[in-house]
Order: structure tokens, then C-alpha cells, then sequence
């Protein structure tokens, strides 16, 4: 499995898709709901007494102030922001990934790497045997080499479950049992050189900013007195007949009892608090940023300084276990070889799996998109 793989299943398991779409419709539906106009009001009115009359007629709020259409804005702000924010919802979940698709491919190499050493030992554990009947070599080294390999036995064991594991979160999020990931994929993942700029949470909040100050020009423009116009038809009733005639009328909303200023009050605060927290954000992502660059750098130095110490201990397994044969060794020292090569293995998948991991952050702190 590649890495594009695993992201582009993870990003096609169900409810993924289903769950943005929805909320990008119910965003795009609060646009809708804010229509252009208030629902008209039908007015019926009956008068009794010495003549009947009946009234019937439609009256219209009309928006002469623009205040739905603030709202409108409001909501299109909204809309966007969410948008912006589903877009780092999927940067989250591809993070997720990556770091899953790492780590899985390091426990294969830490499997790998036992799995070798497990089988060296055993190795010499034959080796050890065969020179103890011939009286080559003392029982000591045979009890010495057993030992190692049944501790050698065990770590295979752990390094395997671990592998399980580690691969399990990968095959939960691309929905692939057992995903097979190459080694060489804690070294060939590639990040962003530089940051790719404003990040979509941040966007998000400029855009819900956006949407409050629209609310807060609504809420002013809602103090203003606001039309009502209203036409429809008179009915009265005589003792010779029906009289018909139209009806216009015209309203205008008294603001007495409440002006409209705690809404403008709560509105305005609102917008402060979220402008508040864009820059505690900003502030806060900078440092992430600063951060992710300075770990990236130091933990890819590392990895580079790992291989060149690996390719030496690498030679001393073979080394040694040719002067063992020979009995220029001891059986100690053949083992002390073995860890040191095995160690230094390990050593060199644990420090490329910490670049791996700070390369993803790295990505995932600047924004970079898939």
C-alpha cells in the first residue's frame, strides 16, 4: 500500500463524504432561509352590528432597511467558514493516516529486524553446539547462547504483536485487513519545503468574524422603524345588497419597548470575543509553526546521523561471527556484535519514524492540502 493509497481509501470510507456533504447543504440551506422577504400575513376581520363587514387582506413586511439581506450575508459567510472548516477536517484525517501508514511500516521493520537477529542467534546457538560435542568450546557458551535466544525469541514475539498493532490503526482507517507497507516508506515520505499559507481553520475563523459583523449591521439596522404595506378587499352587507371595495393599508413597527439595542450590545460582543480568539490563534498556530520547522530539521539530522552509525555495526556481525568460527572469539563477544548490529537496526528505524511523524506535523501545522 502507498501512501496516496491509503489516503484516497480513507478518504472514500462511508460516512466520510455523506457527513461534508451534509453539512455543506445545511450550510448552503441557511442561506435559503433567509429569503429576500418576511412571509406575508393574511388578515380576516368581521364586524357585526346593524350592517355586516368583512375584510380580508394580505399584508407584507417590506425590508426597506436591508436588514435580511445582511443576514443573507451572514449566513453565505457561514456557509464559507464551514466550508473552510470540513477542508481541515480532512487535513486532520489524512494526518491521521499518514501517521498510521508510518508507523505501520516502522513495526514491520522493527518485526524485520528482530526476526534477523532472532535468527543469528539461533545461528550460533547451532554453531555453539556443534563446537561443545566436538570439545572445541566450553558448555558455558551453549548455556550463554540459549539464554540470548530464547530472550531473542521473546522480542521477535513482542516486535510482531506490536506490528499487529501498529498496523491495525492503518487497516481501521483505509478499511484494508493486514495492510502491507513497505520499509522504505518511513524514509521516502515526502512534506511540504515551505508553508503553504493560511491554514483552513484560520480562514474559517476570518469568515465567521465576517458573519458576525454582518449580524451586527442587521441588529442595527433592525432599530429602524420597519413598512409594513397591506391590500385586499371590504365586504358589507346592506339590506339591499353587498358592497365591495379594496383596501390599502400601511404600517410602520414602533421600536417602544425594545429598541433593538441589546441586540446590537450582544452582537458586537460577539464579534470581539471571535476576533479575540483569531489572534490568541494566530499567536498560538505561529508557535506550532516555529516549532514543527525547528523538529523537522533536528529529528532528519538525526536520521542521517543513525545511518552512517548503522552501516558500521552492520560489518560487525559479520566480523565476528567469522573470528568466532575460527576461535579468535568468544561466544560473548559474538552476541555483544549481534545486539550492537540489531540496536543500531532499531536504532535507525526509530529515528526515521520520529522524521516521518515530524514531517506529517509539519505538514499538518502549515495547511499543506491533499
Amino acid at each position: 500500500m502507498t501512501e496516496a493509497r491509503a489516503i484516497a481509501l480513507a478518504l472514500a470510507q462511508e460516512g466520510i463524504a455523506a457527513r461534508d456533504d451534509a453539512d455543506r447543504a445545511a450550510a448552503a440551506a441557511e442561506v435559503d432561509v433567509i429569503g429576500p422577504l418576511d412571509n406575508p400575513e393574511l388578515d380576516v376581520v368581521r364586524e357585526g352590528g346593524g350592517q355586516t363587514e368583512w375584510q380580508l387582506s394580505v399584508v407584507q413586511p417590506i425590508d426597506l432597511t436591508g436588514r435580511r439581506a445582511a443576514l443573507r450575508d451572514a449566513a453565505r459567510a457561514d456557509a464559507d467558514a464551514a466550508a473552510s472548516e470540513i477542508e481541515r477536517r480532512r487535513q486532520v484525517l489524512v494526518a491521521d493516516v499518514r501517521g498510521a501508514y508510518v508507523r505501520c511500516a516502522a513495526a514491520s521493520a522493527q518485526a524485520a529486524v528482530w526476526k534477523t537477529y532472532t535468527a543469528d542467534v539461533a545461528e550460533a546457538l547451532r554453531i555453539a553446539s556443534a563446537r561443545a560435542e566436538a570439545g572445541d568450546t566450553a558448555v558455558y557458551d551453549v548455556r550463554r547462547v540459549r539464554v540470548e535466544a530464547s530472550a531473542a525469541e521473546a522480542g521477535r514475539l513482542q516486535a510482531e504483536g506490536e506490528q499487529g498493532a501498529g498496523c491495525a490503526a492503518l487497516a481501521g482507517l483505509t478499511g484494508i485487513a493486514d495492510p502491507a507497507v513497505a520499509i522504505e516508506a518511513i524514509t521516502t515520505l515526502s512534506h511540504a519545503e515551505t508553508a503553504a499559507g493560511e491554514r483552513a481553520d484560520l480562514t474559517a475563523q476570518e469568515q465567521r468574524i465576517a458573519a458576525a459583523e454582518y449580524r451586527l449591521s442587521a441588529a442595527e439596522r433592525a432599530r429602524l422603524p420597519q413598512l409594513s404595506v397591506g391590500a385586499g378587499v371590504r365586504a358589507q352587507e346592506t339590506g339591499t345588497g353587498t358592497q365591495y371595495g379594496p383596501i390599502i393599508s400601511v404600517g410602520v413597527s414602533l421600536p417602544l419597548w425594545n429598541g433593538g439595542g441589546a441586540a446590537v450590545r450582544r452582537e458586537d460582543a460577539m464579534r470581539t470575543s471571535l476576533e479575540a480568539e483569531l489572534a490568541i490563534a494566530r499567536r498560538r498556530i505561529a508557535a506550532e509553526q516555529s516549532a514543527a520547522s525547528a523538529r523537522l530539521s533536528s529529528s532528519q539530522a538525526a536520521a542521517v546521523a543513525a545511518i552512517s552509525a548503522r552501516d558500521d555495526a552492520g560489518r560487525l556481525g559479520t566480523i565476528a561471527n567469522t573470528a568466532y568460527q575460527s576461535g579468535e572469539i568468544g561466544v560473548v563477544e559474538l552476541l555483544d556484535a549481534y545486539e550492537a548490529a540489531r540496536d543500531a537496526d532499531l536504532s535507525v528505524i526509530a529515528f526515521a519514524l520520529n522524521a516521518a511523524l515530524a514531517a506529517i506535523d509539519y505538514d499538518l501545522t502549515t495547511g499543506r492540502s491533499y
